[in-house]
Parts: structure tokens; sequence; C-alpha cells
């Protein structure tokens, strides 16, 4: 009989794998209404202001402007947080287009053998963010633009400060790379929005997963009469979307707006699965980047708070 490596860790997945699956069955009403929804946010929130700045990522990746970003900015981005010139236009990338970029970026820069595993391994703990067209689009339409771009400059600066957190002293070396076609083809148009379909599926697929998840869970804390803080608190935790959009009934306060920019800084167990799945294909680590998201989570919620207070919008 072979031994389960982490086995506390497998049996408290196989209880919860086996409440969902008894949760289906005892309450399919529930769980066809959780996952109604989450289509519903997905056709009126997630792809409208996902989708096209996913084909524009693309767009940007493949004609090799990416590179030019790198090239403008990678200086002073290097410096500061101790990284390759082209490895800061993942970092870059990550903050301006968001979730799964930064760390769909970081693993190409690997794969193409710019980057070290080791650099790989602390490049995704501060690329991974939360895009500003999804920060203004949700959450300023839960509460609103002002506290949305708040939360959105409290992202980027705790990510800054993660990556200063994990700054390497040695400075790091250049690897030359081979000269690439910079001709440009209209066809990379078309390739793009087919190459961003995938991806933008695959997030309704988590959002719609974690949905029912969500619903499971809320299902067990309504029988516990936890608050209904709690109950989003958790939600927001699971799934972003989710979360931010069950603040939409909450009244504008200092506790709605911690809970938004934690959820925003953290981004939910569903998109952190989304960036391991990506980096799975080459065995990378991500101990220090799930770490790294509570950390971020954490530094947002209260830079966000911080800088309310001195803009007086709370």
């Amino acid at each position: 009989m072979t031994k389960v490596k982490n086995a506390p860790a497998f049996y408290i997945f196989c209880m919860l794998v086996t409440y969902l699956f008894f949760f289906l069955l005892k309450a399919p009403t529930l769980a066809n209404e959780s996952i109604i929804n989450a289509l519903n946010i997905c056709y009126t929130r997630v792809i409208p202001s996902l989708f096209p700045f996913m084909v524009l990522s693309e767009i940007i990746v493949s004609s090799n402007i990416a590179e030019d970003i790198g090239n403008i900015f990678g200086k002073a981005v290097s410096k500061i947080l101790g990284i390759k010139k082209i490895a800061s236009t993942a970092f870059i990338l990550g903050c301006l287009f968001g979730f799964p970029l930064g760390t769909k970026t970081t693993v190409s820069l690997y794969e193409k053998g710019c980057v070290t595993k080791e650099e790989t391994e602390r490049l995704i703990c501060f690329c991974s963010n939360t895009g500003p067209a999804f920060v203004l689009g949700l959450v300023g339409s839960v509460l609103n633009k002002q506290i949305a771009f708040c939360i959105y400059l409290s992202q980027v600066i705790s990510a800054f400060l993660i990556g200063l957190a994990l700054r390497k002293n040695e400075a790091d070396i250049d690897i030359k790379q081979e000269n690439t076609d910079r001709s440009f083809s209209i066809l990379c148009v078309p390739q793009a929005i087919t190459a961003a379909v995938f991806p933008i599926l695959n997030i309704c697929a988590f959002v719609c997963f974690f949905s029912c998840i969500s619903a499971s869970v809320e299902n067990i804390l309504t029988k516990l009469c936890l608050p209904e803080s709690v109950q989003i608190f958790i939600n927001g935790t699971l799934e972003i979307i989710n979360g931010i959009s069950r603040l939409q009934d909450c009244p504008v306060n200092a506790q709605s707006i911690f809970f938004a920019a934690f959820f925003v800084g953290w981004s939910g167990i569903s998109v952190i699965l989304q960036s391991i799945n990506i980096t799975s294909k080459h065995s990378l680590s991500c101990k220090k980047f799930v770490t790294s998201k509570l950390i971020q989570g954490v530094l947002c919620a209260f830079l966000t708070l911080f800088v309310c207070k001195i803009l007086k919008i709370c």
C-alpha cells in the first residue's frame, strides 16, 4: 500500500469533494442557481471587462511590442526590483492587463531561457495582479470609481513592496536573445482573438465552479448562523468576482472597502489555481507565490484604507 504525501491535506480534500458531491445531490436547485448567477456575472461583467484586453495583450505579445515596453520602462523597474530588464515586461503587463497574463508572460520567458527557474518562482510572486479594467469595471460598479482606483493603486504598490522584499542583492546578468522577426502581420489580430478565447472560457469555467463551491460553503455557514460579513469574506477568498459582487448590497464603508481591496490583492483561490495550472507543467514551486498573494491581499487592504483616509473618500 502506497503512502500519500501530505496525508492530512489529502483527506481534507477528499472530505470537501465528498461534501460537494452530496450537496449537488441534496440541493440541485441551489447549485443550479449558483451556476446561473455565475454565468450572468460572466456575461455582464467578466467577458466585457476582460476579453478585449486579453485580445490586446495577445497582440502585444505576438507582435513583440512587449519587448519594446521592456526596453522603455524595463531599466527603472529592473533596478528597483533586482530583476532582468526583459523580466520587467512580465511585471508591467501583469499590472496593465492583470491575471493570468503576468504569470503567463513569466512562464513564457522561462520557456525561452530568458530567466532561470529560481528567478521565475520569484517573479510570479509579484507579477500576477488584477488588471485596471477589472478593478475599475467591477469594483467601480459595486463601490465607486474613486475607491476602485485607490484599490488598484494600492495593489501595484503592494506588488512593488513584495518585489523589494524578494529582491536579490546581486545584479542579474542579461541573457543575449536571438534576433526575432519584427515584421508585422495583420494575421496577428485574428490569431490574438482565437488565442484569447480559451483563457476567457477558462476564467468563466473557474468562476462557475467556484460559485457552486461558494454556494455549498454558504449553505453550511447559514446553518451555523454566522454573520453575513463572514460569508462574504469566505466567498471573496474563494473567488474574487463572487465576493465583490456580494458587496453590491452592502453600505460603502471601511469594512466593504477593506474586503474589496483584500479580494483584489489576494485575487482568490480560483485565480491562484489558474496561475498554478500555468506553472505546473514546469514543476515550479508555488509556496512562495501563495504566501506572497496572501501578504499582498493584507497590504492592499490596509494601504487602500490609508489612501482613502488621506483623500477623504471614506
